[in-house]
């Protein structure tokens, strides 16, 4: 299984992705990808990246894993976390190291 890279959620950036739910499917909204520099040069996988999600107030999603269709070689499942509410968004973060 190949590990997913920034570059697979780029072309997905600003527009909304599937995650499976129960009992019905919810989407959420990729709003970035943030690059991180390598833990230790010459010994990372890949780059470390982060996804940043948001959600309508409604949408809450628990810190777990989710499968999310993100389209090219999906569904992935993706573990997010939580990060504080705004006034009408719910926002999530995925970590890839």
């Amino acid at each position: 299984m190949p590990l997913l890279t920034p570059e697979d959620f780029e072309p997905w950036v600003g527009r909304r992705v599937r995650v499976s739910t129960v009992p019905q499917a919810v989407e959420v909204t990729l709003e970035r990808i943030e690059r991180r520099p390598a833990l230790a040069p010459g010994l990372d996988f890949r780059e470390p990246f982060s996804l940043f999600f948001d959600a309508p107030a409604g949408v809450y999603l628990l810190d777990a894993t989710y499968e999310f269709d993100c389209g090219k070689g999906g569904p992935h499942a993706i573990h997010i976390t939580q990060l504080v509410p705004s006034a009408t968004l719910r926002h999530y973060q995925a970590v890839f190291n």
